[in-house]
């Protein structure tokens, strides 16, 4: 067997790149072939994944983070064309296509392989809730066309979580197989706080933390409004908003914090390396995701691995598991399970103990692997 994984960009190590490249050393470590076919890679992506192969284009893509604009999705086109020209240049070296993040899915249409679909996220253009007239029409035109793609060129769909099952069976009619993402149990669970807490002024402060890159799906103005509600009531509360963020929606969270006074409770980092990550974790008092229907997922679960408490929105598509299990708060009113926390932790921090746990025993790479291994095999 050999496998080409493919995913849009590789330029941060978030939570998508995360998964291609954990995929990408159990599939090595088991012997079988495989490359990541991307139309563009960061120097720091590249060193953290040595060893792995990447194909991409002969003449350097640059890379462009995009809204969810008229004029944006008319740039996908070149995206789009950019990589299925990548796609069809090596597809014939391999048997098993895995497609990761839109635009992907139609980089491979028409497709006469077995191509299987790890669906972390719908395609952008459904993510805009207030669609320009000439937006609609897009979005209209391309909800037809996926759904053409998926039908024709998709073998097999796998999902993390119950959540984006259910999505994928209403935009698809499609069954997806359910296989839950790994988490680096090993290296989350110890991290040392001293250095992040000196450079970020955390010491006697209340912290919040909330990780991913700064987008409206990642809705980080929510966390911001919390702490604009409590502020008068936790006069040390400090939130630390750790990713990349030069972007409109990033703009927007700086003029509220601004306009807002907020500016000594709100922390911008920008893009942080991994373990800086873990040691934010570890030094933080909780951690924030009011993620609304697309990534987030790995977040609370590493944060659990440092037994730190969890928040998480109900459209956060991780949030069935949390609440299922018992290991988290499942919630839209962020201000008040903060304020919870703050007033009687311990039976919060007894759930994010249970919840290490829970990660501990059922969330690893090498069981992500395997079961991703049998879907390639099903569909050959």
């Amino acid at each position: 067997m050999k496998v080409l994984l493919v995913h849009p960009h590789m330029m941060v190590h978030g939570g998508a790149e995360t998964v291609v490249t954990n995929l990408a050393i159990c599939l090595t470590k088991r012997g079988i072939e495989n490359a990541i076919l991307t139309l563009s890679v960061s120097d720091n992506v590249l060193k953290i994944s040595e060893g792995l192969r990447f194909i991409t284009p002969d003449k350097k893509y640059v890379y462009k983070m995009r809204s969810v604009s008229f004029l944006d999705a008319i740039g996908l086109v070149n995206e789009i064309v950019a990589l299925r020209a990548l796609v069809r240049k090596n597809i014939e070296f391999f048997n098993v296509i895995n497609v990761h993040n839109f635009p992907a899915t139609w980089s491979i249409f028409p497709n006469r392989k077995p191509c299987v679909w790890m669906c972390n996220e719908p395609p952008d253009l459904w993510h805009n809730p207030n669609p320009s007239i000439p937006l609609k029409v897009l979005r209209d035109i391309g909800v037809a066309c996926d759904r053409l793609i998926v039908s024709k060129s998709i073998s097999a769909i796998c999902v993390a979580d119950e959540f984006s099952a259910k999505r994928v069976i209403e935009r698809y009619g499609r069954q997806p197989k359910i296989i839950h993402y790994g988490i680096d149990y090993d290296f989350f669970s110890s991290g040392d706080e001293r250095q992040v807490s000196q450079r970020f002024d955390l010491y006697n402060n209340f912290v919040l933390l909330q990780v991913g890159w700064i987008s409206p799906q990642k809705n980080q103005l929510e966390s911001i409004k919390a702490v604009e509600r409590l502020r008068s009531d936790i006069p040390n509360i400090k939130l630390i908003l750790a990713g990349s963020g030069q972007n409109p929606y990033g703009k927007i969270l700086r003029e509220y914090v601004y306009t807002k006074g907020l500016e000594k409770y709100v922390v911008f980092t920008g893009h942080l390396s991994k373990k800086i990550i873990r040691d934010l974790y570890h030094a933080c008092d909780l951690v924030l995701s009011p993620v609304r229907s697309q990534g987030g997922w790995l977040a609370p679960f590493e944060a659990l691995c440092a037994s730190k408490p969890i928040i998480v929105s109900p459209s956060m598509t991780a949030s069935s598991i949390i609440r299922k299990e018992k290991i988290g708060t499942v919630t839209n009113d962020f201000a008040k399970a903060i304020w919870d926390i703050y007033n009687n932790p311990r039976p919060y921090h007894d759930t994010a103990r249970r919840g290490k746990r829970w990660v501990a025993d059922n969330l690893n790479w090498d069981t992500f692997c395997q079961r991703m291994l049998a879907v390639f095999e099903s569909v050959l």
